[in-house]
């Protein structure tokens, strides 16, 4: 019983607090954000010394997604100030299914969150996306 409480305090604690405020890992977390008739599924694949990668998954039975150029419409940004262009982008497929990996310069180590956003995608004006340090 003792156990049981300990572990619904901590439960609650988290959900108070939220899982930034215990260092929670962003590396490999999916998010996924629906609108406009298409669906975003961005994880964040990657951090290395000099970059960050991010897969983002469009997924729609209406839209022809190949009018949209997910580099010019995406952006990486901190809670530092600093908002980043992608250098570079993998596309795969077209039509209703696409899939992209986003590369951006590695944003400073001492931020504490940073967003993935894309503008401007099937009549959403942002799509936000954030991880936690």
């Amino acid at each position: 019983m003792r156990r049981m409480k300990i572990v619904v305090m901590g439960l609650i604690l988290v959900g108070f607090l939220g899982p930034e405020s215990f260092g929670a890992a962003v590396v490999g977390e999916t998010q996924t954000v629906a609108g406009g008739g298409v669906t975003v599924k961005v994880t964040y694949l990657t951090q290395t010394e000099h970059e960050s990668q991010f897969s983002v998954v469009l997924d729609t039975h209406s839209v022809n997604l190949d009018a949209y150029d997910l580099k010019a419409l995406s952006i990486l940004r901190a809670d530092t100030g600093i908002v980043l262009q992608p250098t570079a982008i993998e596309n795969k497929g077209s039509g209703h299914h696409r899939e992209a990996i986003l590369t951006f310069p590695r944003p400073s180590t001492r931020r504490k969150w940073l967003e993935l956003v894309i503008r401007d995608l099937a009549g959403e004006k942002e799509r936000t996306f954030r991880w936690y340090r």
